[in-house]
């Protein structure tokens, strides 16, 4: 073991390791000074890098630098790099937190004990570290109830386990043997452990930078899948998860098409930022309404969709009546003036047509038309006639394509008469 295994060079190899992400993360801060996350990285990669300098030359530097001042800094290392943490799931950090163990460090070093004992001073650091280690994994896994990272639980994993090795350290000090055994002696299991500590070290960094990825690729997904004014979804998210739900629901489906009433005379009259103020007012009373399984989607200028599963046609109708009576009711104030928003609805279910999305999407919007004829401001199904014709033919005529895989008839996902 000692053969294969030398422990000033892992601790170079720390050391140097530290120093590059000091030196990468504090490139990646310096183009992005106004990120707190990047500035606690580097300053904790930094600190590290400094305190595993002054600890390798424990036999040249004074006893209060090398082990005082350097293995304190470890502890602040740690503990930084346990509020960056707190701070990529965005919440607020504390910093008073984050250098207690390095407060509770400095005060045993004022301790005849501490200057005496490497049992003892091996076993508070390694009690300090392993807290700090198992509160980083702690923090990485709850942000996952909230933002669920592919990686979070390779990442939490890594940081549990340094909180394993730093208490395997502190068990083996007080059974085995100490971990310093002289200026040049170490023990063979503290050999191994820091090397196994070298590592996760390493792959802590690289799982955080992981996470940090993977969540740009998930912004970059939601913002491709979500209007950008309501934040719901857009038109080709909708199709795309619509038609997976039809296919695999084995239970009836209703499709509820909404057309603002008298949109374009809003605009004209107050204005296209009181146009879209009424979009975003509607669309959040729709989306305050959902339940969970349910699909809402802005698919056009004034149009919105919802699939709800699992209904037939009456109670479609009852939701629909609801959310109708629930725009009736809203209030948007534009310019200290009222607007009245009103709602024209069509429904449509799989009960009246094949339980794929555009013969859906086809039958809603002639059932939206006949809401618009009489009168806007109801909710209309479809035909009835018009639906005993298509139930005995066994399917809807396939509208006409526009361009596109998933284009439905027209009016239906694109701009109609006013």
């Amino acid at each position: 073991m000692d053969q294969l295994l030398h422990l000033p060079t892992i601790m170079v190899i720390h050391a140097l390791s530290t120093l590059i992400s000091a030196v990468l993360i504090g490139h990646r801060w310096r183009q992005r000074p106004q990120s707190r996350l990047l500035g606690v990285l580097t300053f904790a990669a930094g600190i590290a890098f400094l305190g595993t300098v002054l600890h390798a030359m424990r036999g040249v530097m004074p006893f209060w630098v090398s082990t005082g001042l350097g293995l304190g800094a470890a502890t602040v290392a740690l503990g930084l790099y346990w509020q960056a943490i707190v701070i990529f799931d965005g919440r607020r950090p504390n910093y008073a937190q984050a250098l207690a163990g390095a407060a509770i460090w400095w005060g045993q070093c004022l301790t005849p004990i501490f200057q005496t004992s490497i049992t003892f001073r091996t076993v508070t650091l390694a009690l300090i570290l392993g807290i700090y280690s198992v509160l980083s994994g702690r923090e990485v896994a709850r942000g996952g109830q909230r933002e669920p990272l592919p990686s979070r639980r390779l990442a939490a994993l890594v940081h549990y386990a340094r909180g394993g090795v730093w208490f395997f350290v502190l068990f083996a000090t007080l059974v085995f043997e100490p971990a310093y055994g002289g200026a040049s002696q170490f023990a063979s299991w503290f050999v191994l452990a820091s090397l196994v500590q070298t590592m996760l070290m390493i792959l802590s960094i690289i799982t955080l930078l992981m996470l940090a990825l993977e969540r740009d690729e998930r912004e970059s997904r939601l913002v491709s899948e979500r209007d950008p004014l309501t934040n719901l979804r857009n038109r080709r998210s909708f199709v795309e998860r619509a038609e997976a739900v039809l296919a695999g629901e084995g239970r009836s489906a209703a499709l509820l098409l909404f057309d603002i009433d008298h949109f374009k005379q809003i605009n004209d009259t107050s204005g296209h930022a009181a146009g879209d103020q009424v979009l975003t007012a509607f669309a959040a009373s729709l989306d305050a309404s959902m339940k969970e399984g349910w699909l809402l989607a802005r698919i056009g200028g004034e149009e919105f969709a919802c699939l709800i599963p699992g209904v037939g046609g009456v109670e479609a109708v009852a939701i629909a009546e609801t959310l109708r009576r629930r725009i009736e009711a809203l209030e948007v104030v534009v310019a200290d003036r009222n607007v009245p928003v009103t709602v024209s609805i069509g429904v449509a279910t799989t009960e009246d047509v094949s339980a794929s999305l555009d013969p859906l999407l086809a039958a809603a919007d002639g059932a939206l038309y006949r809401a618009k004829g009489d009168g806007r401001n109801c909710v209309r199904t479809i035909d009835p006639v018009v639906a005993l014709r298509r139930m005995l033919e066994g399917s809807l005529e396939r509208p006409q394509p526009l361009g596109g895989k998933n284009t439905v008839a027209r009016g239906a996902m694109g701009s109609r008469r006013r």
